[in-house]
């Protein structure tokens, strides 16, 4: 059978489609799509597919770069087999990723995805222009569950109202003419047309005030680079023009390893008069930024703006797109019955992110592995994102691409005032895809992360109506974001070096690292985050030092979906419960019968009444981890007997208390201690359903007598057999 006689080209970029129609989409071999030579049609999608399967960027991890070696490009027996599936679906653009709002627009696009051996790629079309005949909706008949449709020449398309997937079954059963989506795709050119950028900034500039650039009084000073005297100028918040911060762009790039002048203060004079940056050799990437201002009049435009190099490996790769060469996808249009299509440069822009996700066009690029540069992005109202093969417009309106006609959809797409998305509650979700997208990326210097991320924070707090947070945790939510984990596999461990705290009492203190969050452990990857969400929820009281030295309660549980419960309730040898006041000032007494706390050591420590079990293992036994999951199943919530384990430093260990307990000194074991952190409900397996689970993390001593958490893992537990444990009692735990 013929493709074109199998898809319907003409629903492509348009609001009407079939009501539950089961479409599985069209699927045969390229070869016989080349074997269509009557149909140009096909011709040019088996052109289109063998020239993307062949091409560099194809097989590259993200946009023709590769950013931890290449994958396998495919063998050209491979590519001669290969099978293609056809199918017209419902993507979605995503939109306003970097400020958090969960808004896209949907598109009808067609999209083959071939399979090449073992690996898979995606070429998507875009509509391009308004031609073909128009889709007729009317509503099924009675007994009908698919609605029905007729191809027309007759009529022009709608260009006013609701389309027919907006009517309810029982409304009018009129025929309704298709509507066309606003946005159609176009040619993007190999390089950049700075005309198409100055007018994404002018649209924004006249007509999205909230994303216009406020003013900055919290920034006494800026150097920056002049572009048109090739020098450094220091400008400042002073009334005077000549030295008043002018309209600038911000550049966000990867340093790379490559050696490079720097600004210093031997140097800051010479580089400061005219041309001084002419007698030195900037990066490549340097010199394209300012060759874009130099094209885009940022000045002129009175706009301020991010531009991001997100291709790079390091500041002497340049910005794709400025000079002949640099990009190299070429796109092929075609007509399938009178429907002009185009395809995408990158099929990863239409695919769905969640809130704060970034979306697949910009996750794999260098510049999106690095931690310094997340906050850079965030804190941006207005971003020009130059990848490999094109150029994205990201502001809080909306997103743009080369390749596709100039829309925003009102509000950014999203169903929130102007005042809501300036500022608005503490969001749980948006919190946790922030953690998870940044505890993914790295750094050069381990000891760096917290200043990576305060900027990232600092925004958060105002954003949020002025949410505190410690050490990147949320107070809101405090007891259910400590209970981060990661894979057992990754060969994680504390982070070296210290955090330069700014205190009240005692000037600039260089803090060590908490083990209890999780911006405190090395090796990035992927955060679990489905702990902590369970029903009836309990904590402790915790308590934090603030930079003013003084202890103090986090507001706990405020903005979470349920009320708070205080973990006490659950345990045998908790006393009543006390107020907030009453059990800090427990707590300072206690305190003042320890040894003194190093100013250096408050910030980082957690302290909380809790349930304290001692337990015992044998360190020269350990155990593997089952083959093909992260940890012992046990360790992941579901000990509901003994023995069960835990994980100390990098071995997981075996708690066989019952039998332990009883041994004589002498024996080789050791003793852990076991904290209560957390505790929920669950509601599987069934034998378990309504049943509390604790938390409870293995904590070691640590500095000036402190402890520290003894792994990043918790172990997991039932409240039943928590209680067999013998040896529990409540105490004060002071953890760093």
């Amino acid at each position: 059978m013929h493709l074109c006689d199998l898809i319907e080209y003409e629903f492509i970029g348009t609001d009407t489609h079939r009501y539950f129609y089961n479409d599985d989409g069209v699927n045969m071999a390229l070869q016989q799509l080349r074997d269509q030579t009557d149909c140009q049609t096909c011709t040019l999608f088996a052109k289109t597919i063998d020239y993307r399967l062949r091409h560099r960027s194809t097989w590259a991890e993200q946009h023709g770069v590769w950013t931890s070696g290449p994958k396998q490009r495919p063998l050209d027996e491979e590519i001669r087999d290969a099978q293609v599936n056809f199918k017209i679906t419902d993507s979605m653009g995503t939109q306003n990723w970097s400020f958090g709002f969960g808004c896209w627009t949907h598109r009808q696009v067609l999209v083959a995805r071939a399979s090449v051996g073992r690996q898979g790629v995606d070429i998507i079309w875009q509509r391009s222009g308004p031609g073909g005949l128009v889709p007729v909706s009317r509503m099924p008949a009675a007994g009908n569950l698919t609605n029905e449709i007729t191809l027309s020449a007759e009529v022009a398309w709608r260009t006013e109202g609701e389309g027919p997937q907006l009517r309810k079954w029982d409304e009018n059963t009129e025929p309704i003419r298709a509507g066309l989506h606003p946005t159609f795709g176009r040619l993007r050119p190999l390089v950049i047309d700075f005309g198409r950028l100055k007018r994404w900034i002018g649209i924004c500039d006249s007509t999205h005030d909230f994303c216009q650039a406020k003013a900055s009084p919290g920034i006494p000073r800026l150097r920056l680079i002049s572009f048109q005297d090739m020098c450094i100028k220091e400008v400042s918040n002073a009334t005077d023009p000549d030295t008043a911060i002018p309209v600038y762009a911000a550049l966000s790039y990867v340093w790379g390893s490559t050696s490079f002048q720097r600004l210093t203060r031997s140097n800051l004079d010479k580089l400061m008069e005219p041309h001084g940056l002419d007698a030195i050799t900037l990066p490549t990437t340097i010199y394209d930024t300012i060759s874009i201002c130099e094209r885009l009049k940022i000045g002129h435009f009175g706009s301020i703006l991010t531009i991001i190099a997100a291709s790079g490996l390091s500041a002497d790769s340049g910005i794709p797109g400025i000079c002949q060469g640099t990009r190299t996808v070429e796109q092929k249009p075609l007509e399938a019955r009178g429907v002009p299509l185009i395809d995408c440069v990158d099929p990863k822009m239409m695919r769905y992110s969640t809130r704060f996700e970034e979306p697949e066009w910009i996750s794999g690029t260098p510049w999106a592995q690095r931690a310094w540069t997340f906050q850079e992005a965030f804190v941006s109202p207005r971003m020009l994102i130059f990848t490999a093969e094109q150029v994205y417009w990201n502001c809080r309106e909306g997103m743009l691409s080369e390749d596709t006609v100039e829309h925003f959809p009102p509000n950014g797409g999203s169903a929130r005032n102007a005042e809501q998305r300036i500022e608005h509650d503490f969001s749980c979700l948006e919190y946790r895809n922030i953690a998870q997208t940044f505890a993914a990326r790295k750094l050069t210097f381990e000891a760096d992360i917290m200043r990576a991320y305060l900027g990232t924070q600092n925004y958060l707090e105002k954003r949020w109506r002025g949410q505190k947070f410690s050490w990147g945790l949320p107070h809101g939510a405090f007891g259910r974001f400590l209970m981060w984990e990661w894979s057992s596999r990754t060969g994680r461990r504390m982070r070296r070096g210290t955090h330069a705290i700014k205190s009240t009492t005692d000037g600039v203190i260089r803090s060590t690292f908490p083990s209890w969050s999780w911006l405190s452990w090395t090796n990035g990857g992927q955060l679990v985050e489905h702990y902590g969400d369970e029903d009836g929820a309990r904590v402790p009281s915790f308590f934090v030092y603030d930079y003013k030295n003084s202890l103090g309660s986090i507001r706990d549980a405020e903005h979470w979906d349920f009320p708070f419960n205080w973990l006490g309730k659950l345990l045998d040898t908790a006393p009543g419960r006390m107020s907030s006041i009453s059990e800090l000032s427990t707590i300072e007494r206690e305190l003042q019968t320890l040894p003194s706390i190093s100013p250096s050591l408050k910030p980082s420590l957690l302290v909380f009444f809790t349930e304290v079990a001692t337990v015992r293992y044998d360190p020269t036994v350990t155990i593997d981890s089952e083959r093909y999951i992260n940890a012992p199943l046990d360790l992941q919530s579901m000990n509901d007997q003994f023995p069960f384990s835990i994980k100390i430093g990098d071995k997981f260990h075996r708690v066989y208390e019952a039998e332990y307990s009883s041994l004589v000194e002498g024996s080789g074991l050791q003793e852990v201690e076991l904290v209560a952190v957390f505790a929920g409900k669950i509601n599987s397996p069934r034998k378990h359903r309504g049943q509390y689970r604790v938390y409870c993390w293995p904590i070691i001593e640590g500095e000036e007598g402190m402890y520290v958490r003894a792994s990043y893992m918790a172990t997991i537990m039932y409240l039943d057999l928590w209680k067999q444990l013998p040896r529990r009692a409540w105490k004060l735990v002071v953890l760093g």
